[in-house]
C-alpha cells in the first residue's frame, strides 16, 4: 500500500479542489500551478491526485465533461522516469493506464489513459509525433480523435520552469493541444495562476522528507593551505566532512555510505586546457587517497563516459564519490548524496545553487540526533562576490553557523526524545479487525461457533443476519430507469409512468460498490481508506458466511440491506478511532534515550541573530530574535559571571539534538522538557535551568519536579548536578529551589545562583 505524507494527502486535496473548479468553467487552456520543492515527492503526489479524481469523477454531476485522459510531458528522459514510477503506482491503484506513443490504440486516447512525451520529441513541427504520416498516427490527431469522443484533455507539464514557458515553439504546440487544463508542476513555476497549490519547504522538512538545509562551504580554512592550490583544499575538505558523516552514521550503527558528488566545469565539445586541468587533478589526487574507478570507490557519470553507476543510488553502495558535468539526469534521485563539491569555470560572472537538490533528500526520511547528519554541504572555488543564490534556493542556504568551543570537555547528559510524529489519516490495517467486533456486535455473528452436524458457522451468521432483516439472497442489483415522463411544468413535479428495471454488470457492480466504500470511510483519506474498507467487507462474507466477493458486494448493495451495513461501518470507524487514540497516547511514552552532549556545531536560521557573550560553548553565539525576557536576561547574567563558568549553553527546544527530559503533564500525558540552559561551572558542577517568571507556565511545578527527580537519578550514579526552574527576584539575583514544589507563586526558601560559589 502507497502511502502519503500529511502534506502530500493535503496537496491532493488541494489539487482536487482546484481541478473541479476548472472543469466546471467553458473556458480551455486554463493554468492550475503546483509548486513542490525538491524532495516533496511530487511524482507520487501528482499519482495519488490522478488517481483520485479518476476514482472520483463519475460522481461529480456538476462537472460537464467527466471522461478524461491525460498527457504528461517532461524534459530530456525525465518522462521515461515518471512512466516507469507511475505505471508501478497505477498497477496497484487500478484506476489509469500508464502508456507511451507507440502504446496508442485505436488512433485515440482513451479516458483514464496517461500518455509519457519527452518534450524534445514533439516540440518542432518535423518531430515523429507531431509530422503527418500517411498512417494519420500524430499526437494531434491522437487528441482530436479523443475529442471527438467526449473525452477531456489535462496536460501535465512536469519540471514545466525548464521548457514550457519558453519561446515560441512551446506556445504554439501547447495551442494545438489545446488542453482543458494544463498543470504546471515545478519547484520554481514562472507563471502566476488564480488556480494554484503550494506545497511549503517547512512541510517538507518537518516530515523528515528533506534535509533541513545546506551549508556552504563548511570549515574551510585558508591556514590550510600552505603551498597547496585551493581546488585540493577545497577536495580535501570535501572528503573530510565525508568521512565525519559516515562516521557519525556508524555511531547511530546505520549502515548509509554517505555520496560526495564532484561537478566538474561544464560540458563542452572542446573542453579548454583549464578544465582538463581540474579534472586530471581531482582524479589523480582522488587515486592518492585510494579513490579510483577501478576499485569502484569511483563513480563517472560525464557525456562519453559513464562508469560504475549500477546501483550507486543504493545506500550501502561502495562508491564514495561521483565525478559529474551537466550530463547528470534530471530528476536523478540519489538520497544517500550528502557533500557537493563544484568546480566552476574562473571568469564565469554568476553561479547559482541549482545543483543543492541533488543532497537535499534524507535517506531514511528522518532526521538524526546528531545535526551533522540532517544537513547537507557545498563546497565551491567561487568567491562571494560571485556568487548568486537563485530566489527559491535562498532558504536551504545556511547563514548562521555556530562551531563548539576547543577546550570543551564532553559531559554525557542522559537526554530523552519523544517521537510526536503524527498518526496518518487513512484507515490502519487493525481496522479489519475492527470491523468484525462491530458486526458481531450489531448482528451477533461469531465465529467461534462448533460445527455441528445440524448447524455449521456459515449457517448460524445466515441466521443472525436475517433475524437483523439482512437480505442475503440477492440474485441481482437492479437499477429502475424511468421512462415515459412526463413533466407538470406548473407545478413543478415530474411524473413517471412506468420505469424500466436493468440489471447491473458485475463490472457496473465492482464501480458502485467502490463508491460505497469510499463515501462511507469517514473522515479518513479516501484515496487510501476505501481500498482497506473494500478489503474488510469482502473478507467478512468470506470469513463468517463462506460467500464469495460477488455475492457479498451484491448483499451489500441491496437496497434495504446498504443503511445496515453503514451502520456497522460507522461503529468500526468509531472502535477504530479509538483504537489510534490509544495507540498514540502510548506512542507518546515510547522514550528514546541517548547521551547529550553541547553539539559540534549548530545551525542557526534567519530567525536567530549573533550577540555578543561571554563563553557559550558554541561561538559566535546566536539568540533568537523573539527569546523571551527572562532568556535574554539570564544569558547577560552567565555573561557578567563568565569567570567562574566554563561554558554555557542556551539549548534548543525541539530536535533530538537537543538536550530534554521528560514529565507528565497535568492531563497525565508524558511530554518532553527541553531545560533552558546548560551550564558547565569551573568546579565541575553542571547546572540545569529553565527560566520562568512567577505562574508563566501552567506546568510549571510538573516541569520543576520533573527536572529535580532526574538530577537525583543522575547523581546518584555519580553525576554533580542542580538546578531547577529559576526565576529572577531582582537584577543580578536569580534563584531556585532545590526541593519539589507545589505552588508556583511562592518563591519563599529558594536559593540564590551565584555561579562563584560553587
Amino acid at each position: 500500500m502507497i502511502e502519503l505524507k500529511p502534506y502530500q494527502a493535503d496537496a491532493v486535496n488541494g489539487l482536487l479542489k482546484e481541478t473541479y473548479s476548472l472543469l466546471k468553467t467553458s473556458q480551455t487552456r486554463q493554468k492550475l500551478i503546483f509548486k513542490a520543492p525538491t524532495g516533496a515527492g511530487k511524482t507520487i503526489t501528482m499519482a495519488a491526485f490522478l488517481n483520485q479524481l479518476c476514482e472520483e469523477i463519475a460522481d461529480k454531476i456538476d462537472v460537464p465533461h467527466r471522461n478524461l485522459a491525460f498527457i504528461w510531458i517532461a524534459p530530456n528522459q525525465l518522462h521515461l522516469q515518471s512512466f516507469e514510477a507511475l505505471k508501478r503506482f497505477f498497477s496497484e491503484w487500478r484506476s489509469l493506464r500508464a502508456i507511451q506513443f507507440e502504446d496508442v490504440i485505436e488512433g485515440r486516447i482513451f479516458p483514464n489513459e496517461i500518455l509519457f512525451l519527452n518534450w524534445q520529441s514533439i516540440n518542432k513541427e518535423g518531430n515523429t509525433f507531431i509530422k503527418e504520416n500517411e498512417n494519420d498516427k500524430t499526437l494531434l490527431t491522437y487528441i482530436n480523435e479523443a475529442r471527438l469522443h467526449d473525452t477531456e484533455i489535462i496536460t501535465i507539464l512536469d519540471e514545466a520552469h525548464l521548457f514550457a514557458t519558453k519561446g515560441k515553439a512551446a506556445t504554439e504546440l501547447l495551442q494545438k493541444i489545446y488542453s482543458k487544463i494544463e498543470i504546471d508542476v515545478s519547484a520554481t513555476p514562472i507563471f502566476n495562476s488564480d488556480y494554484q497549490y503550494t506545497i511549503k519547504r517547512q512541510e517538507v522538512v518537518d516530515a523528515g522528507m528533506i534535509k533541513k538545509g545546506v551549508i556552504l562551504n563548511p570549515n574551510l580554512d585558508a591556514h590550510l593551505q600552505f603551498n597547496k592550490p585551493l581546488n585540493q583544499v577545497l577536495l580535501e575538505t570535501a572528503l573530510k566532512r565525508r568521512l565525519e558523516i559516515k562516521e557519525a552514521y556508524l555511531k547511530l550503527g546505520i549502515n548509509i555510505n554517505p555520496l560526495l558528488l564532484i561537478q566538474l566545469p561544464n560540458d563542452k565539445k572542446a573542453e579548454s586546457a583549464l578544465d582538463k586541468k581540474i579534472k586530471e587533478d581531482v582524479i589523480e589526487f582522488l587515486s592518492y587517497y585510494n579513490l579510483t574507478t577501478s576499485n569502484n570507490r569511483v563513480a563517472v557519470w560525464l557525456s562519453q563516459t559513464k562508469t560504475n553507476l549500477d546501483n550507486i543510488e543504493n545506500t550501502d553502495s561502495i562508491v564514495d564519490v561521483l565525478l559529474f558535468k551537466q550530463a547528470i539526469a534530471l530528476g536523478w534521485d540519489c538520497p544517500r548524496a550528502a557533500v557537493l563539491l563544484i568546480f566552476r569555470e574562473i571568469q564565469q560572472e554568476e553561479f547559482t545553487i541549482q545543483t543543492v537538490g541533488r543532497i537535499l533528500r534524507m535517506p531514511q526520511h528522518q532526521h538524526y540526533p546528531n545535526a551533522l547528519l540532517n544537513y547537507g554541504y557545498v563546497y565551491t572555488n567561487l568567491s562571494k562576490d560571485i556568487i548568486k543564490i537563485v530566489r527559491d534556493d535562498m532558504d536551504y542556504i545556511v547563514q548562521n553557523k555556530s562551531i563548539r568551543i576547543e577546550d570543551y570537555e564532553k559531559v554525557n547528559l542522559q537526554s530523552f526524545f519523544i517521537n510526536t510524529r503524527l498518526t496518518r489519516n487513512r484507515l490502519s490495517s487493525k481496522f479489519r479487525k475492527c470491523f468484525y467486533d462491530a458486526a458481531e456486535e450489531f448482528f451477533g455473528v461469531s465465529l467461534n461457533i462448533e460445527e455441528t452436524g445440524v448447524e455449521s458457522p456459515a449457517f448460524f451468521n445466515t441466521k443472525m443476519l436475517s433475524q437483523k432483516l439482512i437480505q442475503t439472497d440477492v440474485k441481482e442489483i437492479e437499477i429502475p430507469i424511468p421512462r415515459d415522463i412526463i413533466i407538470n411544468v406548473e407545478v413543478g413535479g415530474i411524473f413517471v409512468n412506468d420505469v424500466e428495471n436493468f440489471a447491473k454488470t458485475q463490472f457496473e457492480l465492482d464501480i458502485l460498490f467502490r463508491q460505497f466504500c469510499r463515501h462511507n470511510v469517514g473522515a479518513y483519506a479516501q484515496v487510501d481508506s476505501t481500498p482497506i474498507l473494500e478489503l474488510a467487507i469482502k473478507m467478512f462474507f468470506e470469513d463468517y458466511l463462506a460467500l464469495g466477493e460477488h455475492d457479498a458486494i451484491k448483499i451489500v448493495l441491496f437496497e434495504i440491506n446498504r443503511p445496515r451495513f453503514i451502520e456497522v461501518i460507522d461503529r468500526a470507524l468509531y472502535r477504530h478511532e479509538k483504537l489510534l487514540e490509544q495507540k498514540a497516547a502510548q506512542a507518546t511514552k515510547r522514550i528514546e534515550s541517548s547521551e547529550w552532549d553541547v553539539p559540534v556545531e549548530r545551525i542557526y536560521n534567519e530567525n536567530y541573530r549573533e550577540v555578543l557573550a561571554e563563553r557559550h560553548a558554541l561561538e559566535p553565539f546566536y539568540e533568537k530574535k523573539m527569546a523571551s525576557s527572562p532568556e535574554r536576561k539570564f544569558s547577560s547574567f552567565l555573561t557578567k559571571n563568565s569567570s567562574s563558568i566554563d561554558w554555557w549553553y542556551k539549548n534548543g527546544d525541539q530536535n533530538k539534538e537537543d538536550f530534554a527530559v521528560t514529565y507528565h503533564d497535568k492531563e497525565g500525558t508524558t511530554r518532553g522538557f527541553y531545560v533552558d540552559f546548560i551550564i558547565k561551572l569551573k568546579s565541575g558542577v553542571i547546572a540545569l535551568f529553565d527560566t520562568k517568571t512567577i505562574d508563566s507556565d501552567p506546568e510549571f511545578i510538573n516541569k520543576h519536579n520533573a527536572l529535580l527527580r532526574y538530577i537525583s537519578e543522575q547523581n546518584s550514579i555519580g553525576k554533580n548536578i542542580i538546578g531547577g526552574v529559576i526565576v529572577q527576584k531582582d537584577e543580578d539575583l536569580w534563584k531556585y529551589s532545590e526541593k519539589f514544589i507545589n505552588s508556583a507563586t511562592d518563591i519563599s526558601g529558594w536559593i540564590a545562583f551565584d555561579p562563584a560559589m560553587y
